[in-house]
């Protein structure tokens, strides 16, 4: 009985992640016009749904089964369980949605939603707008469409639950395998802009900051020393633009040895993307601040 349990909330799992991952690539291609597939992954799941839907079925349901809470409004006897449903599971989707967000840019240095200019927001990871969304889909899921859903599913047999589970956890795996190595490869270019930062800083002992504020002795000595490491320089910052247009477009230069392969995250995700484009101008715009500096520099000793 337990076995059949798992294995019956494991197929609840992967058709909410579906259903979920529909909805939002549907809702998310309406304003450019073009189907975007959203999701960590490239194939139809999105797992924060199919994680929701159980954690609804294992915390949830209890409550609306369990709890009743009969009140009299005007002569008809009603119940406020539905209200205690909904806000059981707004904190219940927002401590989920809270802790993945947390967790992926932890991981991958990167992250894959931002809601900082949304009202009511908690470090950008959860809003009032959304949390309000999950407490409604907690009553639309509980009330409406997992029952329907339920009352379908119990009827599948479990030796060919079992089947299409080996069957979906096969492809499952190798896509997560997938998702995992091209956010690696964003973790890597975001890495490598810092590194890049924190070796000039103490290299030369200063920030971009400390150089463009310098006095003109001071900054002298600095120039001095920087001239010394100006192709070391050159060619990192070519190597991260490099690297850059290589996740970007999935394509590597002739005279580039690292071989590039097309990253959907760039693609599907624009924040990320828009957030290491940042960094990178950032970077060049401040290598290119010291160099006029330098320029100046140059030109007031002739």
């Amino acid at each position: 009985m337990l076995k059949e349990t798992v294995l019956r909330y494991a197929l609840y799992f992967f058709f909410y992640s579906a259903v979920g991952w529909l909805v939002e690539s549907c809702y998310c291609s309406v304003r450019p016009r073009k189907w975007v597939n959203r999701g960590f992954l490239t194939g139809p799941l999105c797992p924060i749904y199919g994680t929701g839907a159980l954690v609804f079925l294992v915390f949830v349901l209890p409550i609306k089964e369990n709890i009743l809470l009969p009140v009299t409004i005007a002569g008809r006897n009603l119940t406020l369980t539905p209200v205690v449903v909904f806000f059981a599971g707004l904190v219940f989707a927002d401590i989920i949605e809270f802790t993945v967000s947390l967790l992926m840019e932890k991981m991958f240095h990167a992250r894959w939603w931002d809601y900082s200019e949304n009202f009511l927001n908690i470090q950008g990871r959860i809003c009032f707008k959304h949390s309000i969304y999950w407490g409604l889909a907690s009553i639309g899921f509980l009330y409406i469409i997992h029952p329907f859903v339920n009352r379908y599913f119990i009827k599948i047999p479990i030796d060919v639950v079992e089947v299409v589970l080996a069957v979906i956890l096969i492809v499952f795996v190798v896509d997560v395998f997938d998702a995992v190595r091209k956010a690696m490869d964003v973790r890597a270019l975001i890495d490598k802009i810092k590194k890049f930062r924190s070796d000039l800083a103490a290299q030369f002992g200063s920030t971009f900051d400390d150089i463009l504020s310098m006095g003109e002795d001071e900054f002298r000595e600095f120039t001095a020393k920087a001239s010394k490491h100006k192709a070391e320089i050159t060619d990192r910052i070519s190597e991260i633009r490099e690297s850059f247009e290589i996740l970007s477009k999935g394509f590597v230069s002739k005279d580039y040895k690292q071989k590039g392969r097309y990253n959907r995250m760039f693609i599907e995700f624009p924040m990320i993307k828009a957030a290491a484009r940042a960094q990178l101008d950032n970077l060049e715009i401040n290598i290119e601040k010291v160099k006029n500096k330098i320029k100046n520099t140059v030109n007031k000793e002739d």
